[in-house]
C-alpha cells in the first residue's frame, strides 16, 4: 500500500499546489494494488478543528477530474461547517471506482484514514452508504457512522426553501410547485417532506429504483427537472449542472438545493441574477448533514438539533434580505463571510 503527501509534488503529471482550485493545507493519495483502492483526501482547513467531510465513490474520466472534484468539495466543507457553526474544519475524500466496491477496498480506505491519524474524519457520500461507512469504522476510529446525514441535510434545505418561497414569492409550501433533480438520500427525503406539506412535486432521477422511495401522492416523475416550469428548483444530485447553456432553459424562479458546487463557474451566479433567478448557494443551506453527523460527539439533543436546522433557514433568510437591500445576489452577499 502506497501513501503519498502530494501537496507540493508533481504527481500523475499535475502539481496540485498549482491547480486553479488549490488553497488547501494538505492533499494525500493512497493506492493499494491488492484491493484496487485509488483514493485522494484533501484537507482544505483545520483552523476550526479536525477536517470532516464525506467520501465519494464514483467514476472519473481522468485523475485530474477527480483531483478537481475533491479540491472543490473539500473547500465547500469548510464553508459548510463554518456556516453550521460547528468546531470542525473541511475535508473530503474520493475513491476512484476503477474497481468494484468491496470489503477489501473499504478496509484499505480505513488504513488510509489511520495513516492520517485523525486530521480527517470521513462519512458517507455519493456511492458510499452508511453501511459502507460502518464497515470502514470496524477498522478505524476516524469516521462518523452514527446517522444517515441525508435526513438532516434534507430538513435544513426544507426550512431554507420555506424561507425562500415566502421571501421571494409570498407563497407557502402548500401552494408551491417544486422541481427536484435527484432522488437519493437527500432528494427523496426532501421530496417527501415537501409533498407532505402539500407542495406539487416534480422529480427526476436516472436511477428508477430510487424513485420507489417516494411516499407522497403529489409527486410526479419527469425527464428533465431543470426545464420543468416551477416556483423553485432543488438540485440534489451531482454538481456543475448550471452552465452558460443549461441556464437558458430553466423553468424556475428560485434555485435552492443540496447538490454541492452547483455552478460550473462562479460567473454563472451573475448570469442567473441577470435573468431574475434567485440562486441560494448550497454552502448556505446544505449544512444539515454535518449538524446531524456531529450531534453525538457534541452532545446535542434532538431538540437542539432541530433548532439548529431551523437556524439554517433563518440564516438563509437573513442573507436573502441583505442581498435584496444591497442589490446583489445571495452568493455575493455571503462571499467571503463563511471562510
Amino acid at each position: 500500500m502506497k501513501f503519498l503527501d502530494i501537496t507540493n509534488t508533481l504527481f500523475n503529471g499535475i502539481d496540485a499546489s498549482n491547480h486553479v482550485e488549490f488553497d488547501h493545507e494538505k492533499i494525500f493519495y493512497c493506492q493499494d494494488d491488492i484491493s484496487g483502492l485509488k483514493s485522494i483526501i484533501a484537507i482544505h482547513s483545520s483552523k476550526s478543528g479536525p477536517a470532516i467531510g464525506g467520501c465519494r465513490f464514483r467514476h472519473y474520466q481522468t485523475y485530474e477530474e477527480g483531483l478537481t472534484d475533491v479540491l472543490r468539495l473539500s473547500r465547500g466543507m469548510t464553508e459548510k461547517n463554518n456556516a453550521a457553526d460547528i468546531p470542525f474544519g473541511g475535508g473530503k475524500a474520493i475513491i476512484f471506482n476503477d474497481q468494484p466496491k468491496s470489503t477489501d477496498l473499504l478496509e484499505a480506505f480505513a488504513s488510509f484514514l489511520n495513516y492520517l491519524e485523525g486530521i480527517y474524519y470521513s462519512a458517507e457520500d455519493m456511492g458510499i452508504s452508511l453501511q459502507d461507512i460502518k464497515l470502514v469504522g470496524k477498522y478505524t476510529p476516524y469516521v462518523f457512522d452514527n446517522v444517515d446525514p441525508g435526513s438532516y441535510t434534507a430538513k435544513g434545505i426544507f426550512y431554507s426553501i420555506q424561507s425562500a418561497l415566502k421571501f421571494y414569492l409570498q407563497k407557502d409550501i402548500k401552494d408551491s410547485v417544486i422541481s427536484l433533480q435527484g432522488a437519493g438520500s437527500v432528494g427523496s427525503q426532501l421530496a417527501n417532506l415537501l409533498g407532505e406539506m402539500g407542495a406539487t412535486i416534480y422529480i427526476q432521477d436516472i436511477d428508477q429504483d430510487k424513485l420507489k422511495n417516494l411516499s407522497t401522492t403529489s409527486i410526479h416523475i419527469v425527464e428533465n427537472a431543470l426545464t420543468q416550469e416551477c416556483d423553485l428548483l432543488s438540485p440534489c444530485a451531482v454538481g456543475g449542472i448550471f452552465t452558460e447553456s443549461s441556464i437558458q432553459n430553466l423553468g424556475c424562479k428560485i434555485i435552492a438545493g443540496g447538490a454541492n458546487n452547483q455552478l460550473l463557474t462562479p460567473s454563472i451566479d451573475s448570469d442567473l441574477y441577470k435573468k431574475g433567478i434567485h440562486y441560494i448557494p448550497d454552502v448556505l443551506i446544505n449544512s444539515g448533514g454535518v449538524i446531524g453527523l456531529t450531534k453525538d460527539i457534541l452532545n446535542r439533543s434532538d431538540l437542539q438539533i432541530e433548532e439548529d436546522l431551523k437556524l439554517i433557514g433563518k440564516r438563509a433568510l437573513d442573507s436573502m434580505s441583505f442581498a435584496k437591500v444591497n442589490n446583489m445576489s445571495v452568493l455575493d452577499a455571503i462571499n467571503g463571510l463563511l471562510i
